[in-house]
C-alpha cells in the first residue's frame, strides 16, 4: 500500500480553484499522462494514465469515479484498472479539500490517498513510487495555477 499526502498551494481563490477541480476534464489537463474517455451511465470515466518510472513507461487504464460535495468544497476520487498487459492492477482512493491559504487570494489543498498495486510490476511501481508521486505533485501544481490564473467565468447580472 503506498499512502501519499500532498499539500498544494494555489495562488487564487477558495472558489475559483473548486471550479476548475469540480471539472474532470479540466483536472485531467493538468495530470501529466492522463488522458479522461467519454463519462459513462453510472457517472464514471474510463481513464488512461502513462507514467514513466525510470527508464519504464507503463500506462494503466481505469474506471474512474468521482464523489463531489461542492457547499463544503471537498471531493473524492476512486480507480480501479491494469496496466496495458494486464499483469498489474491497481486501485487508488483519494480525498481532497480546498481552504483558503494564508495568503490573501490563495488556496490550499490538502490530498490524502491510498494506492494500493498488485501483480507484475508492482514492485518496479512501489520502489519508484515517491520520486513518481512528488515529480507528478509538482508538475499537476504548475499547471493547476496555470490554469486558474488564466481561468475567466462569465457572471450574469440578473
Amino acid at each position: 500500500m503506498i499512502e501519499v499526502s500532498e499539500r498544494i498551494e494555489v495562488p487564487s481563490a477558495p472558489r475559483i480553484v473548486w471550479n476548475l477541480l469540480s471539472d474532470p476534464r479540466a483536472v485531467v489537463d493538468c495530470v501529466p499522462g492522463a488522458a479522461l474517455g467519454e463519462q459513462l451511465e453510472d457517472g464514471s470515466y474510463d481513464a488512461t494514465l502513462t507514467v514513466k518510472f525510470g527508464p519504464a513507461k507503463v500506462t494503466f487504464r481505469a474506471r474512474v469515479a468521482l464523489e463531489l460535495d461542492s457547499a463544503a468544497m471537498t471531493g473524492q476520487v476512486s480507480s480501479r484498472g491494469k496496466d496495458d498487459q494486464g499483469g498489474t492492477r491497481v486501485k487508488a482512493a483519494m480525498t481532497f479539500k480546498v481552504v483558503e491559504g494564508e495568503a490573501p487570494g490563495s488556496s490550499v489543498i490538502p490530498i490524502d490517498a491510498q494506492v494500493e498495486i498488485s501483480g507484475r510490476l508492482a514492485s518496479l511501481v512501489e520502489s519508484g513510487a515517491n520520486l513518481v508521486v512528488k515529480r507528478m505533485t509538482g508538475e499537476f501544481s504548475e499547471r493547476l495555477a496555470a490554469k486558474v490564473a488564466g481561468a475567466t467565468f462569465v457572471t450574469s447580472d440578473k
